[in-house]
């Protein structure tokens, strides 16, 4: 498959613009990256700050998830990467509703 030449890139309308031709070129792994950036970014932060690994997964969760959810609208991600999050999202709500202490 062809890609069209960078050159072709409306780069008038924005750095938006250079990031969806990206995305087009890696197979949507671009905005699978970021996510995954964001997550792990979110949770070691949120880690590091309050020892509290299992808060930590919950707050990354959700975090991911209000970032695929725009993403998404804005046609960035496809439906898998959103479905991911999402389960990341209930999957860290219920290990910290599992935690005991």
């Amino acid at each position: 498959m062809t890609y069209p030449s960078v050159e072709n890139v409306n780069m008038t309308k924005g750095f938006g613009e250079l990031l969806q031709y990206v995305n087009l070129v890696t197979d949507g792994w671009m905005s699978n990256m970021l996510l995954i950036a964001i997550y792990i970014i979110v949770m070691v932060g949120f880690y590091k700050a309050k020892e509290d690994f299992q808060g930590a997964m919950a707050v990354a969760g959700y975090g991911t998830f209000v970032v695929a959810l725009l993403f998404w609208l804005g046609g960035f991600v496809n439906g898998w990467a959103f479905g991911i999050s999402i389960a990341l999202a209930i999957i860290g709500t219920f290990v910290l509703l599992m935690d005991h202490s």
